[in-house]
Formats: structure tokens, C-alpha cells, sequence
């Protein structure tokens, strides 16, 4: 059987024991922890597989490079190679389950008993739910990262937005992220702050604007507050004459596409190229793995352990090309 066919078997019939999930049989599980973040998921960062440690982001800058015709090679061509290191943090999920409190319902009418080996299903949806909510804290620590361990995310290493956990962060003003004062947001400024944001780019980076991968990155919060002033501009009639009687399926700000990231923080506008923000796992390599623990066999409690093991991590790639739109207290003094 050749490789390929062997992936194929190991990651579609897993047998439910007291099995150990590793290598491609961690996959299904492990993938929706780290990459059902709906930052991840939806695709506004670029992703970079089997990171076991780090991995290199390469940036390459160019100043003149047409020069007078000659015979010559001209040395003082000015192209500059850069580089940005994104390390993975590793991370894990221990969660004890207590059968009891879900096999009534899980099983129905034809439950039987406890004994013996967990039915295959019960073992994926235990599985599941507990990827799930690992996925949604993944989501979270992109953005503002955590203490325990300590991770830096996009805006803050302390999980919390503050002037302290920016500078932390990988988009710190001090890095060369370009930062651009606003008003705490709310549906009567929003549309100021986003012009904000955009006239900064427009200043500091016109070149993104043009970019087909160019977005501006939103909470759900700030995005609702624009779908309110969308509803309401224009005496109070809205776009298209039909004021809030309508629904919004996609955003933009003068033609750059808006993409809500539940993980951001309140009062935080980050305008920038998907291809400049990087997540990293350690996904396909082999120091990742997921296991469901029978205790229930060993110590005489009705307990399943769910285990996970993985790394992840984030980075951006040139600083400059970037725009954050916060406000002034976080924003450095």
C-alpha cells in the first residue's frame, strides 16, 4: 500500500479503545482546535504548517533599482532582505469528561450500560466539542494573546488590549506597525474612525490600498456598529433608501473588503494584507497528538481524559505595510 493510501485508511477508520491518537489520527481533531479560529478559518492570515520550533518570514524591500544605462553592474542598487522569525508556543488541552453526565442523553432509549470499550461516535463528539472550545480561546489568543502560557498574539501577550500588551504584541507601534489615533468606536463615529485608518494608509502606505489581499480587520462589535450607521446615513434612510430594513452580506470601506475576526478586542481597526499575517502550527509533524484516556478502566471513576498537544504561533511580515487604528490610551505615548 503506498503512502498515500496509508493516510487515507489511518485518517477515516479509527477504532474507539483505549487508543492512543497520534501522528495523521490526531488530525481531525487537532485541525479544528487551532485552525477552526475563525481568524484561521476564514482565511485572513496566511498559514505555515509543520513549524516544530520557528520559522522564517522572509521580506524583501527594494529603493531604486532603474538606473542609467552603462556597461556595468551599479553596487549601490538598494535591495534589502529582511526577515521576521515566528516561533510556536506549545500549548495542550487536559479535560476529564464524566460519562454519566452525558451518555443518558447521547445513547437514548437503547442505553445499556457503561461498560466496555466508548462507541466510536460518543468518542468523536467528545472529541469535537472539546476542539471546538479550544478553537474559540485559539481565536482569542491570536489577537491578545495569554499568560499561561505566555503567547504572543497580534495586539497583546496579556490577553487583555492595553498600552503594555500592544507593545508586547507583534503589532507593536514601536516595530514599525503604524498607528493612528481613534475614538472609542461606536455606531455614531465608526464611519470617522475607519476614514482614520484609511487616510493613515493612504499616507503612510498607498501601495496596500491596491493590494487584492488587502483587508481591514474588525470585532464583531465594531462590525455591527457599521451596519448600523449604513442603516441610518443619509436622514436617516441608509444605503440603498432602505434603512435598517436590510441586511449587510459582506462589508467594505471604499472598496477594501471588511473581515470580522471575534478574537479582536474592542476599539481596534488593523488595516493590512492577508499575505502579511502568518500562523504557524506544528500540524503534520509528529510532536502533535490527541488522546482519549479511558480512566473509567483504571480507577473506578466513570471519567474519560481528553489530551491534546500542539504549537502555534504568530508574526507579521513588514511592519510598515501595516495600519492599527486604536485609541489614545493604548496607543504608545
Amino acid at each position: 500500500m503506498n503512502k498515500k493510501s496509508i493516510k487515507y485508511e489511518l485518517a477515516t477508520d479509527i477504532s474507539i479503545g483505549a487508543n492512543t491518537y497520534a501522528g495523521f489520527l490526531a488530525m481531525p481533531f487537532l485541525a479544528p482546535s487551532v485552525k477552526l479560529a475563525a481568524t484561521v478559518a476564514n482565511g485572513y492570515v496566511t498559514e505555515l504548517d509543520g513549524v516544530t520550533k520557528s520559522a522564517v518570514v522572509n521580506t524583501l524591500t527594494a529603493g531604486t533599482v532603474i538606473q542609467a544605462a552603462g556597461c556595468d553592474w551599479d553596487a549601490t542598487t538598494d535591495l534589502t532582505v529582511g526577515e521576521q522569525v515566528l516561533s510556536v508556543v506549545d500549548m495542550k488541552v487536559n479535560e476529564t469528561v464524566c460519562r454519566g453526565t452525558l451518555y443518558p442523553t447521547w445513547i437514548g432509549a437503547s442505553f445499556s450500560g457503561r461498560n466496555g470499550s466508548i462507541p466510536s461516535d460518543f468518542a468523536t463528539f467528545l472529541l469535537s466539542t472539546v476542539a471546538n472550545k479550544a478553537a474559540a480561546e485559539m481565536e482569542d489568543r491570536i489577537w491578545v494573546g495569554g499568560a499561561t502560557p505566555t503567547f504572543a498574539g497580534f495586539l497583546s501577550n496579556s490577553a487583555t488590549f492595553n498600552r503594555a500588551g500592544l507593545a508586547a504584541g507583534q503589532m507593536n507601534i514601536a516595530g514599525g506597525v503604524n498607528g493612528q489615533a481613534i475614538t472609542a468606536i461606536s455606531a455614531a463615529n465608526v464611519i470617522a474612525g475607519l476614514g482614520l485608518v484609511y487616510a493613515k494608509a493612504n499616507a503612510s502606505c498607498p501601495n496596500v490600498l491596491g493590494k487584492p489581499d488587502t483587508q481591514i480587520l474588525v470585532n464583531q462589535k465594531t462590525a455591527g456598529f457599521y451596519m448600523q450607521a449604513l442603516g441610518s446615513v443619509g436622514t436617516n434612510q441608509g444605503v440603498n433608501l432602505q434603512s435598517t430594513n436590510q441586511g449587510f452580506a459582506a462589508l467594505q470601506y471604499l472598496g477594501v473588503v471588511i473581515n470580522v475576526c471575534p478574537g479582536m478586542p474592542d476599539d481596534a481597526i488593523v488595516l493590512c494584507q492577508k499575505s502579511n499575517l502568518f500562523f504557524g502550527t506544528n500540524l503534520g509533524a509528529d510532536t502533535n497528538e490527541v488522546k482519549l484516556i479511558p480512566f473509567y478502566e483504571y480507577d473506578g471513576s466513570d471519567n474519560v481524559g481528553i489530551s491534546m498537544k500542539f504549537a502555534t504561533g504568530v508574526q507579521i511580515g513588514i511592519a510598515s505595510d501595516i495600519v492599527l487604528g486604536t485609541t489614545a490610551a493604548i496607543l504608545p505615548a
